[in-house]
């Protein structure tokens, strides 16, 4: 009776999820296995189970579950699949993790809510605003809330225009892959707990819904009266003749292409076709930066793609990532976009170079060398105005980057048109966005730039070091004192509690805690009494305790020469009381250290310590005349 009611509650659960999902039938005898972490893809895995009568998943992701037996898990809202409980908790994920299709935004707010709820401690879901159409822009702030020390903050957008559906499949992906990976995977892990990772997946949120209806969709969905008839937004392109695509005519002069119109009918019935699109403005034409200035791409004129609006800022889109960005103090931002493959960093309203040109270049060399792409200045590939990363960098000091990541020049189809030289073309979807089967193709390609960037940003906001150790003497009568200057610098952004403890050889002499504002460096000034050292010579070193998420440790330790211990009075160090240093001595005789020139001050010859050089270290130099050691 047990195991029926077992097989029953089973066949109900997977085929709930089934119908969720529309991914076909599981069969009803289904039999779960763990699988390396490497395995492709969780779909492949869910896809392999439809073929099959097991179903493949990744021990220690989280998964959405029933206990159908007694254990510690039971009646836990999600648990972690591993190997003692991979034949308990039946595979039922609230959410499609397939990415061979693009994914609508109902589809999109629905996973961002998912990770929402299931993964509090690191997942934060929030508005930032609305667009024209009045859809809410969802922001996901990825970290672990445990740690609560000051981190570094990064912005990541996709999605700034309608028909480039593939730049915001990106971030999407990285945000689910970050939030299931995080305690599993090591890198994910420590990018999540020493940084705040701010991902917008789609800051053009009308633009899924209108590329839908016209693939050349570009803009957002600001209603203008292109024609000026007193109607909006009423006669758009059509696809006339069935064939899935939006054509547009253009004409071969015997010098330059023409374009003559678009496919589609007059919908309005005024005698003119297709002259009234849907929307609009173009974002990343609309910020406040250089927004009015003279370029080869940011028009005034409504009819245009790259439209920038009536006035800067003039799009609600845009306005709600202003507000967040004016939130935050974000050390990186990346936002990516399609139709060529390639870095681009400000100025792109100039051709002359941003005042941090060379760590621009530095980050676009590095990851078009991950990607394999070209990068280079925006303004030398060509001039435009208003753009994201320029306001970015120019009003918020944000170093900011923007990535194509595809292209595809194969996609444009040509056919005769109506006249003589006369062509037909289509194509446009296909050149900015991948065939669906290759969506995972591209994301895996671009994947690593999340991790470099946050890692970098991590690596420069925790960073110490010992930059200078320097003791008063080199050379020190035994259970006398000695002054030791070091000297440390917080090289990284937050201010540090730092511990810092000096050696002598392998012994601890003297630590002592400060606490330091990043971008500064601090001196302190330690006594290390050399009571109980054997007469020697001593390495001394300074060690400063690594802060929480320091990656860059090779300069926490630095030696600062050696000193020697010996008798009293043996002021060149040779461990004898002689002649040698008697003469040295008076040498020096009647110098204090912080006297005017002449600069005849040993600090050896002070071998009381007390900054002069005085009938008193003449006296203990005399005491133990003609000792020697051993």
């Amino acid at each position: 009776m047990r195991r029926v009611i077992f097989e029953m509650l089973f066949i109900l659960l997977i085929s709930m999820f089934t119908l969720a999902l529309n991914i076909g039938p599981v069969k009803t005898e289904s039999k779960i296995i763990i699988v390396p972490d490497d395995y492709p893809t969780i779909q492949e895995a869910i896809n392999a189970a439809n073929q099959g009568d097991t179903i493949y998943v990744r021990a220690g992701t989280y998964y959405a579950s029933v206990d159908l037996y007694g254990s510690p898990h039971q009646n836990a809202s999600y648990n972690t699949i591993d190997e003692d409980s991979s034949d308990r908790f039946p595979l039922t994920l609230p959410y499609s993790l397939d990415w061979r299709h693009y994914h609508n935004y109902s589809e999109i707010v629905d996973v961002l809510l998912f990770l929402n709820s299931t993964f509090p401690n690191i997942v934060d879901v929030f508005p930032i605003g609305k667009s024209w159409l009045n859809r809410t822009i969802y922001c996901i702030r990825l970290t672990n809330e445990e740690i609560i020390h000051s981190k570094p903050k990064l912005l990541f957008v996709g999605y700034h225009h309608a028909r480039e559906r593939i730049s915001a499949e990106l971030p999407l992906y990285f945000a689910v892959y970050a939030t299931t990976k995080f305690g599993i995977n090591n890198t994910i892990t420590r990018l999540l707990n020493y940084s705040e990772i701010y991902i917008v997946p789609a800051l053009n949120v009308d633009g899924f819904e209108a590329v839908s209806q016209n693939e050349w969709q570009r803009k957002n969905t600001h209603p203008f009266d292109e024609d000026e008839d007193g109607l909006l937004d009423e006669d758009p392109p059509d696809d006339e003749d069935g064939d899935g695509y939006i054509e547009y005519l253009f004409f071969w002069n015997g010098v330059y292409y023409e374009f003559l119109g678009w496919e589609g009918n007059d919908d309005d019935g005024d005698g003119l076709f297709n002259e009234d699109w849907i929307g609009g403005v173009d974002l990343n034409r609309n910020y406040g930066y250089q927004w009015n200035a003279t370029v080869e791409s940011g028009s005034t004129d409504p009819n245009a793609e790259d439209f920038r609006g009536p006035a800067p800022f003039s799009e609600p889109e845009t306005r709600a990532l202003r507000d967040l960005v004016l939130q935050h103090n974000f050390k990186y931002a990346i936002s990516f976009h399609s139709g060529a493959e390639c870095v681009v960093y400000p100025w792109g309203y100039t051709t002359e170079p941003a005042p941090d040109e060379e760590k621009f270049i530095e980050i676009a060399s590095e990851i078009a060398g991950i990607t394999d792409v070209w990068y280079g200045q925006s303004g030398d590939w060509y001039t435009t105005s208003g753009v994201w990363d320029d306001w970015m960098y120019g009003n918020r000091n944000v170093l900011a980057l923007t990535c194509e990541i595809y292209k595809n020049d194969s996609a444009w189809q040509y056919e005769p048109g109506p006249q003589p030289d006369t062509f037909w073309g289509k194509g446009v979807f296909e050149y900015f966005n991948p065939d669906p089967r290759d969506i995972e193709t591209v994301i895996l390609r671009w994947l690593p730039v999340f991790t470099y960037i946050t890692s970098k940003a991590i690596s420069e906001a925790y960073d110490v070091s010992v930059t200078e150790v320097i003791p008063s003497k080199t050379v020190i009568g035994q259970n006398y004192s000695v002054q030791l200057n070091v000297t440390v610098f917080n090289q990284g952004e937050f201010t540090e509690t730092l511990n810092i403890t000096i050696y002598a050889n392998s012994t601890p002499i003297t630590s002592q805690m400060i606490i330091l504002p990043g971008g500064n460096s601090m001196t302190l000034s330690l006594a290390w009494n050399t009571s109980g050292f054997a007469k020697g010579n001593y390495t001394l070193w300074a060690y400063v305790v690594p802060v929480q998420g320091e990656t860059d440790i090779t300069d926490n330790t630095l030696t600062g020469g050696t000193i020697t211990i010996t008798i009293p009075g043996d002021v060149d160090g040779d461990f004898d009381v002689d002649l040698f240093d008697a003469v040295k001595l008076l040498t020096s005789y009647g110098a204090k250290k912080d006297a005017p020139p002449p600069p005849n001050y040993d600090p050896n010859c002070d071998i009381d310590g007390d900054g002069k050089i005085d009938l008193f270290d003449a006296v203990r130099l005399l005491t133990h005349y003609g000792q020697k050691d051993p």
